[in-house]
């Protein structure tokens, strides 16, 4: 029995990476014609690039973006999806968010208004932000005097905003904060340990427990998503929790460690997930252990649907596998391969498959997926209002009526208005200015996706839904009817195939804490 070694698979080893990933006591192989040399090809790319910068049509601003075009032509020729290159800056911020679970900066979730300033829609509890009073409404002008405008005439973006917000732990920055009604003042605030947060939680009636993971991250196991699952799953069977719910859904993946011990909470025999690669050290076998967390008798369901993937899949397919527990939901995304990260020389990284994984049952679901035991789709747009909705979400009308709503009903300072309502008596009016864009969205939709927009700008975390959560809804009354060993015990003839899958590092989007 092999140990997990790799259990979290990103090792950050450095690879010697001149242009095309050549090995340099290979540099001289042949190609597969025969006829050219890898000499020959890094020749072709350095020749070709000089070209460029000679005679292209307008001055090249940095011709190191060329070459690493090559290198994300030599990774995209594998024609894999999940291998890729990552800058720099993509990699540091996987570094904090995925791997570490923690930064160094301020503690604010921060947004773009419709004006292109930065506001803070909430100040994190026991952070430098909150210790210094910062307030849900502020604005932040400047850092370090550099002032603070997103617009393509600046070329500032949001993401450089948070590069210069965060930093070491115990450095300090001097922000310029402007408070409705009051004048611009500086504040100068100490960097702290900022952790990030990828479990939410409540008590739902009749002594159900509900968690929700996001990603699963943090390669220690004193920090990140296992830390939080575990004070979560306390705190409930300290509340007298009889059944648990754990929802999956969106959860795009992250570490195959992470995800290892959630699974093993519920699990003490055999293997939670194998993996196997072309090359023996990347053959793993991650035994469960004897210690469970969550114990038998509390019933078991999960939520899963079609972005559900990756690390989410192998907690899925575990439990599904030995019965543990049901999934309620829609068939998962399919994604059975896993990724490992490699430093390069310029500061960013390469996400390389190196292997399949596969469930207790020795199932590899690589694009097939996991189907659930119980399936029920949520209540969702048709295929065209879908379409219309995604372009609302991404029309500048759609958030800038959002923020400028917000702006206009600020009247006193650290009192944002967090009254839905009132600005779901106004939709009809944004309704008409996206038509006037071509953009036909119903009042339905519309309502659901503003308020979402809205709860995170105005600092509102609303857990659960149960007025539009049709999926949850159903795991309630599953539990409520005592159904959930008909369905882990159904007849044969009737019980779905086992299709199982999940990875590991799928990146999750970007945080939107600073």
């Amino acid at each position: 029995m092999k140990r997990y070694t790799l259990s979290f698979i990103v090792l950050l080893v450095a690879v010697a990476i001149p242009l095309l990933l050549i090995n340099p006591s290979e540099k001289d192989a042949m190609s597969r014609d025969g006829r050219i040399t890898r000499d020959v090809l890094s020749a072709t790319i350095t020749r070709a690039i000089q070209i460029a910068e000679s005679n292209y049509y307008k001055p090249i601003e940095d011709n190191n973006d060329m070459y690493r075009g090559a290198v994300k032509g030599a990774l995209a020729a594998l024609n894999d999806p999940y291998t890729y290159y990552v800058s720099r800056r993509e990699h540091q911020r996987a570094v904090e968010n995925l791997y570490n679970a923690e930064y160094g900066g301020l503690g604010i979730q921060i947004y773009k208004d419709h004006r292109g300033f930065i506001k803070i829609s909430k100040p994190f509890p026991n952070t430098p932000a909150s210790r210094a009073k910062l307030q849900a409404g502020d604005y932040i002008t400047k850092v370090d005097g550099k002032r603070i405008h997103l617009s393509e005439r600046t070329g500032m973006t949001r993401d450089d905003v948070v590069d210069i917000l965060r930093g070491k732990i115990n450095t300090d920055v001097t922000i310029t904060v402007q408070r409705k009604f009051l004048d611009p003042f500086d504040v100068t605030l100490t960097r702290g340990r900022i952790s990030i947060n990828s479990v939410k939680s409540t008590m739902l009636q009749d002594d159900i427990g509900y968690i929700r993971i996001t990603s699963f991250i943090g390669s220690r196991r004193t920090d990140g998503t296992e830390e939080e699952f575990n004070d979560a799953f306390k705190a409930h069977e300290a509340a007298g929790m009889k059944a648990l719910i754990l929802d999956l859904r969106d959860n795009q993946g992250g570490l195959l460690n992470a995800a290892y011990h959630i699974a093993d909470a519920f699990i003490n025999k055999g293997f939670i997930v194998s993996t196997k690669g072309r090359k023996s050290e990347f053959d793993e076998q991650y035994p469960a252990t004897s210690k469970l967390l969550c114990p038998p008798e509390i019933p078991l369901i999960v939520l899963v649907n079609e972005y559900s993937a990756s690390a989410s899949e192998i907690v899925a397919g575990a439990i599904k596998d030995t019965r543990r527990g049901i999934l309620v939901g829609q068939k998962t995304y399919g994604k059975g391969v896993v990724q490992k990260r490699y430093e390069l020389p310029d500061g960013g990284a390469m996400s390389l498959t190196i292997s399949t994984y596969y469930t207790p049952n020795g199932t590899s679901i690589n694009e097939t997926g996991i189907t659930p035991q119980v399936a029920i789709a949520d209540d969702e747009p048709d295929d065209v209002e879908a379409i219309m909705l995604r372009k609302a979400e991404k029309s500048d009308t759609f958030r800038d009526f959002i923020t400028k709503w917000i702006d206009d009903h600020h009247t006193r300072p650290g009192e944002i208005p967090k009254d839905f309502s009132l600005l779901e008596t106004e939709l009809p009016t944004l309704q008409q200015q996206l038509e006037e864009e071509r953009i036909y969205v119903s009042l339905k939709w519309l309502k659901q996706s503003v308020e979402q927009v809205y709860n995170l700008y105005v600092g509102i975390e609303q857990v659960v839904d149960l007025a539009y959560d049709r999926q949850l809804q159903e795991a309630i009354r599953i539990i409520n009817a005592d159904e959930v060993a008909k369905f882990l015990n159904p007849p044969e003839d009737t019980e779905p195939p086992s299709t199982t899958q999940a990875d590991t590092p799928i990146e999750p989007d970007a945080v939107s804490e600073e």
